[in-house]
């Protein structure tokens, strides 16, 4: 419970400090090893958390358990991304949320949930690493939005002048959708694979969503690299395919979980 609070607590201010350089005029990070060390040490703490997760059964995946995994598995890449590559502005977005998972999980702990055998936690993984990147395109298609509608209005300001250019911005939000999409295909094959029977585990409409999704994704992907699709339509079919993917998963459990116990 205190490492949650300790992760919640170097998540929020490492937002703070991140929020703080990008709205200010001064163009030098003076909080910069601040925030690696604040991050650092929420990472590893929140991953102390999971030691209940592991059982001699399998994995147990409740719904908050897998919000907050989610979660740290997307604040890691983004941690390890922005290294080499000018994505530090979604900090402002992903580490609060990340510390809003661990608020939830503190608040609204699993009472009861389905155990996964390590048969198929293979397929679990992967299919969060999925999730968490193509979470990393979402949230890089909502500044990208903002930057895009600044920009048409000529509004500028700190921190509009101190994202990247929009064309990088661009890329690199479908270089993470690319990514995570191939993992996702991975992650409904392997499913197909492993899973028996859809109808008796209950996976039917948790399927047929991530299909859905799955669609939207390729659909932008292909319409992209032969079309040259962009801007607002890519940023709308990003966030719509991943609204799915949400609905998929964490939705279903929600329902399963929660309502239906």
């Amino acid at each position: 419970m205190f490492l949650s609070y300790f992760s919640i607590v170097a998540y929020l201010l490492a937002a703070v400090l991140l929020m703080r350089f990008f709205t200010q005029d001064n163009a030098q990070h003076k909080h910069q090893k601040s925030v690696f060390l604040l991050v650092s040490f929420a990472i590893i703490t929140h991953a102390l958390t999971f030691a209940n997760f592991w059982t001699s059964e399998g994995v147990f995946f409740g719904l908050a358990n897998s919000a907050s995994f989610v979660a740290w598995l997307i604040a890691i890449l983004l941690f390890l991304a922005s290294i080499s590559k000018p994505i530090h502005a979604l900090g402002i977005l992903v580490y609060p949320l990340t510390a809003f998972s661990l608020i939830f999980g503190v608040l609204f702990p699993d009472a009861t949930g389905k155990t996964i055998p390590l048969s198929i936690a293979s397929h679990v993984f992967l299919s969060i690493t999925a999730y968490a990147l193509l979470a990393l395109a979402v949230c890089q298609s909502v500044l990208l939005k903002i930057q895009e509608d600044h920009l048409h209005a000529k509004k500028i300001n700190g921190f509009i002048n101190k994202l990247p250019p929009l064309q990088t911005m661009e890329r690199l939000m479908f270089q993470g959708l690319r990514i995570g999409f191939y993992l996702l295909t991975l992650s409904l094959l392997t499913g197909f694979v492993f899973i028996e029977d859809f109808f008796a585990q209950q996976l039917i409409h948790k399927t047929v969503l991530s299909l859905v999704a799955w669609v939207i994704f390729a659909v932008l992907i292909f319409g992209h690299k032969i079309f040259g699709w962009r801007g607002k339509q890519a940023i709308t079919a990003i966030q719509v395919g991943f609204v799915v993917l949400l609905l998929a998963y964490f939705g279903s459990k929600f329902v399963l979980e929660r309502l239906l116990t």
